[in-house]
């Protein structure tokens, strides 16, 4: 039976999932309207480091103690879960079909799997791996990967490079004995990421464009202006999904976890209907079903050979 603590952690697996699956509507939407890709994730971290940075200011849980006792993981974290993760998925679009670099980056839940495997001694379950595998066959179906164009070797790598990032947005929060509270390490976390991509963008490395006079950000056929875009940009997914998604992997795992994000593509294909006009089709919608069933699967599903948890074991 599923006990508390992983219930209410894949409850929040599945609000940072819905969160993150948000995010490229919202994202679309201005950069339809006249910003960059880069400039839109420039306030998407900026915004979420200071939202967050303003709640650590407030409830003080241990933010100094926290770098000085994890700054590497910290560092790691706003490298690669917050900054690596956007940027390199950004610049693999500029090579490869949409569809194509989505399915790259989300083969950081076989890394994530392969991971605690390897390193940990964690092997996976049955059902895990019967999960997965459906799972990833409906990944497939949502993005449609046989509609993709020539694929271009500069495309492939970025798109590897994004699935490592998100691998690491969650075996950063699964260390084993780590103390640091999960809104000291989104809160630091998105503040480095927000330095590295505004220097990357003042070295002429990334386009960032915020242009604050444009209009037409079209959302569900309103034009709601792009200080309301850019604040659900912020607070819906990026400060809640970031803390939610770091509190989960706490309760169920670094792999529970990546295999739950995978709903991010079903929210995704959900927001790009309602709020961009975007009509899935059927084989869209059957890859979402498979996607859910995997999840499920990968639910109820234990480590091999692991025992029973006592009460309230993590």
């Amino acid at each position: 039976m599923m006990r508390v603590h992983e219930r209410s952690g894949l409850a929040l697996a599945m609000v940072s999932a819905v969160g993150f699956g948000l995010s490229g509507s919202l994202g679309k939407a201005l950069t339809d309207a006249g910003w960059s890709a880069s400039g839109a994730v420039f306030v998407r971290l900026g915004g979420g480091a200071v939202v967050l940075l303003g709640i650590l200011a407030f409830v003080r849980p241990g933010v100094v103690a926290a770098i000085r006792a994890d700054g590497g993981a910290l560092a790691v974290y706003g490298l690669l879960a917050a900054a690596g993760v956007q940027v390199t998925f950004f610049n693999a679009l500029v090579y490869l079909p949409v569809t194509i670099a989505l399915l790259l980056q989300y083969l950081g839940s076989i890394l994530v799997i392969a991971w605690v495997w390897v390193v940990r001694r964690q092997p996976p379950g049955r059902r895990t791996v019967l999960g997965t595998a459906v799972a990833l066959i409906g990944l497939v179906l949502v993005v449609q990967v046989w509609n993709g164009a020539g694929l271009r070797w500069e495309g492939i790598v970025w798109g590897l490079a994004s699935a490592v990032c998100q691998a690491a947005y969650f075996l950063v929060a699964d260390r084993p004995g780590s103390q640091t509270p999960p809104l000291v390490l989104a809160g630091v976390g998105m503040t480095i990421g927000t330095v590295v991509v505004g220097l990357l963008g003042a070295a002429g490395l990334l386009r960032v464009v915020i242009d604050t006079s444009v209009t037409g950000v079209l959302l569900g056929g309103v034009d709601v202006g792009w200080p309301v875009a850019a604040t659900l940009l912020v607070v819906v997914s990026s400060v809640i999904p970031y803390i939610a998604g770091v509190a989960a992997v706490a309760r169920i795992g670094a792999t529970r976890g990546s295999l739950v994000g995978l709903l991010e593509v079903v929210t995704s294909a959900v927001a790009s209907w309602l709020l961009l006009g975007q009509v899935p089709t059927a084989v869209e919608v059957l890859g979402g079903v498979l996607i859910l069933t995997g999840v499920a699967l990968t639910n109820t599903a234990r480590p091999a050979g692991s025992p029973e948890p006592e009460p309230g074991a993590r």
